[in-house]
């Protein structure tokens, strides 16, 4: 019985990363076959097409092409004739036309923006209610719809000058700005109106969660590394007693500065962690309007989801480069198979939590196509960057230099990813990022 236990217990922990695994496994499948496919269209001979990287697990010789499952499943790669060196063989990818290259290149990238448009569509469809950027009302003690601001019926077009393309972007977007102000451009009876400075309630939020008896859990890195544990369980906010989530909440929410002095038991102490710099949340205090699915919607708020999802890549790339997120908030393959390993699992954790899975596999495909297309050697955008100077110049670039080149941006991409593993796996064991 006690074997069975553990069983259980182990399978529990071991379904959801399975999954996750499977589905990033599926989103590296369709970027290598998006290679893989176009080079067969234009009669490139493939060597090798492998998922995963490191060891071989399973392959299988086909006619001219190694079908191969490697270990990690972190990558994997279309290997062609001529690719990386000069080859005499008419197939090789070398010898073939520039615009056949240039397609084999992209299509990679296009397969994953591709799926994660499938994915949207997906989603649309089987939501009761389908998103819009529409004003359905406002929550009791709502102050953005006061002193001529926004109104019911109101259609969101833009915030901060930045387009709305479906209802992800209007908690994104706001999120960004911790002001509590905004400005709006909304379309109302026809016309496009301006509205500047639109004020927000702000509350004091703590990035974790908590059980019933007030147990922390979930701790952000930034959290832990203030004082803070999993495992806590909180006594007093800003030395006033709390005794349940509802007290918890309110005396968290009532914090004006964003500053909170804990009191937890730990280790069954009484430990003081003071000076704990918390979250500063927008308070959304409008509904947006539901409509019932039907093909128009579908399509179009698949589209929007899309075009959302693919502008969160570049916006929060320029976030990252400006120091507004820190590199322990940075995830690589081991740290997204982690959070696709939680979003599967429900509170219940008997049902695969799928419309969670698809928003993130939606979201992660779109990342990883666009990020593909940065012009970094290596990557495929490095790579259709030098056929662009073959193009403009009419003559490539000599291909030792070119390959070069690409080995010093692929030392360093992996150097990249040896650092952010390491610290995705750090996170897990510790909790708490490199910094």
């Amino acid at each position: 019985m006690s074997f069975q236990l553990l069983l259980s217990s182990v399978w529990a922990k071991a379904w959801p990363i399975i999954i996750a695994i499977l589905f990033f496994g599926v989103i590296i499948f369709i970027h290598e076959f998006g290679h893989f496919i176009t080079a067969k269209l234009f009669g490139v001979k493939v060597n090798e097409f492998a998922i995963g990287m490191g060891p071989t697990l399973l392959k299988k010789q086909g006619k001219e092409t190694k079908y191969a499952l490697r270990l990690f499943p972190i990558g994997g790669f279309c290997a062609m004739e001529g690719e990386s060196e000069e080859s005499g063989d008419e197939r090789a990818y070398c010898n073939k036309k520039l615009w056949q290259r240039m397609i084999i290149i992209l299509a990679g990238a296009f397969m994953n923006i591709l799926l994660g448009l499938i994915l949207c569509f997906v989603l649309s469809a089987t939501t009761d209610l389908v998103g819009t950027n529409t004003i359905a009302g406002f929550y009791e003690n709502a102050t953005s719809n006061v002193n001529g601001g926004l109104e019911e019926g109101d259609r969101i077009v833009k915030i901060d000058g930045k387009r709305v393309f479906s209802d992800y972007d209007i908690s994104f977007l706001m999120q960004r700005n911790e002001s509590g102000k905004y400005n709006f451009e909304v379309k109302r009876d026809g016309k496009n109106i301006d509205l500047e400075g639109v004020e927000f309630q702000r509350r004091t939020s703590g990035n974790f969660t908590y059980s019933n008896d007030l147990e922390i859990s979930s701790l952000s890195s930034k959290m832990k590394k203030q004082g803070l544990e999993d495992g806590d369980i909180i006594l007093a906010v800003n030395g006033k007693e709390v005794k349940d989530g509802s007290e918890l909440g309110e005396a968290i929410g009532a914090d004006d500065d964003y500053v909170i002095d804990f009191t937890v038991e730990r280790n069954r102490g009484e430990v003081r962690v003071d000076g704990v710099k918390m979250n500063v949340a927008t308070v959304l205090d409008f509904s947006i309007l539901g409509e019932e699915p039907n093909f128009v919607n579908v399509i179009t708020s698949g589209f929007g989801s899309a075009v959302s999802m693919s502008r969160i890549v570049y916006i929060s790339l320029f976030d990252l480069l400006r120091g507004h997120y820190g590199f322990s908030e940075m995830a690589g393959p081991i740290g997204t198979i982690s959070v696709i390993s939680e979003i599967a699992t429900t509170e219940t954790e008997e049902t695969i939590n799928w419309s969670g899975m698809l928003m993130m596999m939606a979201l992660v495909t779109i990342n990883i196509g666009l990020f593909n297309l940065l012009p970094i050697p290596a990557l495929d955008g490095g790579h259709f960057f030098f056929m662009l100077v073959e193009l403009i110049f009419r003559k490539p670039i000599p291909a030792k230099y070119e390959n070069w080149i690409h080995a010093a941006g692929m030392v360093l991409l992996l150097l990249f990813m040896v650092i952010i593993s390491a610290s995705d796996i750090w996170k897990l064991i510790s909790g708490v990022g490199f910094y």
